[in-house]
């Protein structure tokens, strides 16, 4: 073969070789794309959306719960989680889940007229002991007392002392107050309930078994899109934090 001749050969190898390396960059990051992309549109933003249109207290706080985290790997292998902080919370309330005392009896319900928010504030852990829900309503109001209720919810009741100054708020009687009865109220601290079946509020499995079925053409659509846009950026790394 003539000088000619090997050095065309050289030059053609060693432009076959960058362009063949050029390539498989640009389908590693098309792939990578792709999935990331569809995994933050069809499986992160729709679950964060479902659980923003809930209905649920802290919805928009909960949304956040729900991370992507991006696997490069070898390049052609990348792999995406998508997962819940909080997965009891999701399987709760995906499941219909049915609650039951730990002891087996009753469930107490706070009162939401008389609990802020519907829900037994719990203070600071006071030498390493924390007391229970009923212990609390009983630092707050006194000794409660249970009132029984055939084919309805029972009551874990006390006698009070109302706000003058802020009518629906109650305080703890005082002595002389229980003693006489003067100036008492009785109000409904707890409804108590065999057990308690929460909504289905979320449809968090449905979404996840969607993307699933979805994934492979999903997938396709997107790394044509990235793949035919070689010199656009890759942006997406590291796991989701919003």
């Amino acid at each position: 073969m003539s000088e000619l001749g090997l050095q065309l050969r050289a030059a053609l190898q060693g432009d076959f070789d960058r362009e063949e390396r050029a390539a498989l960059t640009r389908v590693e990051r098309s792939v990578q794309a792709a999935l990331w992309d569809f995994a933050a549109d069809e499986v992160q933003g729709k679950w964060r959306q479902d659980i923003g249109q809930s209905g649920l207290r802290n919805a928009g706080a909960l949304t956040k719960t729900i991370r992507l985290r991006r696997y490069k790997n070898q390049g052609l292998n990348p792999a995406v989680l998508v997962y819940s902080n909080f997965p009891i919370i999701q399987r709760a309330f995906e499941a219909n889940t049915v609650i039951r005392s730990k002891s087996g009896f009753y469930l107490p319900i706070p009162n939401p007229d008389v609990w802020p928010g519907g829900r037994v504030a719990r203070p600071k852990r006071n030498g390493g002991q924390r007391s229970n829900t009923i212990a609390l309503a009983e630092q707050r109001f006194g000794k409660l007392r249970f009132v029984y209720r055939p084919g309805k919810a029972s009551l874990l009741v006390a006698e009070v002392r109302e706000s003058a100054a802020r009518p629906g708020t109650f305080r703890r009687a005082s002595a002389t107050a229980q003693r006489t009865g003067r100036g008492l109220v009785t109000i409904v601290v707890f409804f108590l309930v065999r057990e308690a079946r929460l909504p289905r509020l979320l449809r968090g499995r449905v979404i996840r078994d969607r993307a699933r079925q979805n994934a492979d053409r999903g997938v396709e659509q997107r790394f044509v899109r990235y793949f035919a846009q070689p010199d656009l950026p890759l942006q997406l790394e590291g796991p989701s934090q919003a």
